[in-house]
């Protein structure tokens, strides 16, 4: 590694440190967080914003459609062609869905990734916690034929470091040192473990209790579905991020069904990465003695499922058109409107947080924006 020491001023706990910084790295000034819904990728976004503010003088851009960076944020948007690219700081953003403008920053050398992934049957079961949302609801949205979508994208990108969850839940400090040298630091395993304690379970779940009194004590009511999905604007947890049963909790939560059809949907996916999956579906199928019309209408659950994950990557060119499709076809629209992350203490109860917490436009599009219920 081309490397160059620098002596950090930035610490805010006073110390000096020693960091090697990558000299290749100069044209480099964004990182995406692509990572896997459920699968640490707030995490990595964590951990990756406090390196670059640290080290590389860097910010935080919150969640970020596909859309909205490539209209603001991307090199190539006119009003950063003709900026200085060294006086321009680093930043670091989240997002889920792969997009062309991300692809295009990625081959181009100006930006990097970092992606997570998780036993997809885990991310199912803790989406519909998250969610509040039915098995048989999610499928009919799409969501799990986006998420193998997603995976295919950030998997074809250059420049993209792949953590596995479940190793970042057993090394965190490992995890720590892979993201900081991605970046081009040459952290200390001390420090590494430093950060990775900042960012341990049990402190981003003293992070989301905090959250949550602010809400309760502001009044909002956490049951309504509107409500269900607001985020802190700085570190984008949800005040319902972390929930009971980790890693391979679906075998428990999963109906036998259910099992069928995510065997028949990601099976191979599974099993290219690791994981055990079930027998093959016809097999299951004949053991619990299926009847045909429940293997048609499970033919036609993934076929909606399907559609309707097409019709979202459509929608991100042809909007109208796409509406105008689920209209026809009676499907209920899978892309809530906008949320704004809550960034107040002090907003009355009853007040529309669509507006009282408006931060900046393009945040994560399959939140509710959250509205209090009275």
């Amino acid at each position: 590694m081309a490397r160059r020491l620098r002596l950090d001023r930035n610490d805010p706990t006073g110390k000096r440190r020693l960091v090697f910084v990558d000299s290749r790295h100069t044209r480099i000034h964004d990182v995406i967080c692509g990572g896997m819904y459920r699968a640490c990728s707030t995490w990595q976004y964590e951990v990756v914003g406090h390196l670059i503010e640290r080290h590389l003088r860097g910010e935080r851009l919150g969640y970020l459609t596909g859309e909205a960076y490539a209209a603001h944020f991307t090199p190539f948007f006119r009003r950063e062609v003709h900026a200085d690219v060294e006086r321009r700081s680093w930043r670091v953003l989240k997002s889920h869905e792969g997009h062309r403008c991300f692809a295009r920053v990625l081959s181009s050398g100006q930006a990097l990734a970092v992606y997570a992934y998780r036993d997809i049957r885990d991310v199912v079961f803790s989406l519909m916690h998250k969610r509040s949302l039915a098995f048989e609801d999610l499928l009919r949205q799409g969501m799990i034929h986006q998420i193998l979508v997603n995976d295919r994208f950030w998997r074809a990108q250059p420049r993209v470091l792949i953590q596995r969850y479940e190793e970042l839940v057993a090394d965190p400090v490992t995890a720590v040192v892979q993201l900081a040298r991605h970046l081009g630091l040459g952290v200390t395993r001390r420090e590494a473990a430093e950060i990775a304690d900042d960012f341990s379970l049990e402190s981003n779940q003293t992070r989301i209790e905090a959250l949550r009194r602010r809400l309760e004590n502001a009044g909002i009511d956490l049951t309504a579905p509107g409500n269900l999905r607001i985020c802190d604007p700085v570190t984008l947890l949800h005040w319902n991020h972390l929930r009971p049963g980790g890693t391979g909790s679906w075998q428990t939560d999963s109906r036998f069904s259910q099992r069928v059809l995510l065997d028949r949907l990601c099976g191979t996916w599974l099993r290219a990465n690791g994981y055990t999956s079930e027998p093959e579906a016809a097999a299951l199928a004949g053991k619990a003695g299926y009847a045909s019309g429940v293997g048609l209408r499970d033919d036609l659950a993934l076929a909606v499922g399907r559609l309707a994950s097409l019709l979202r990557r459509v929608a991100r060119h042809c909007p109208r058109t796409a509406r105008r499709v689920r209209q026809l076809l009676g499907m209920a629209d899978s892309d809530p409107e906008p949320v704004f992350p809550w960034t107040s203490d002090v907003t009355p109860a009853g007040w529309d947080l669509l507006h009282a917490t408006r931060v900046r436009a393009g945040n994560e599009p399959e939140i509710l924006a959250p509205r209090p219920v009275s």
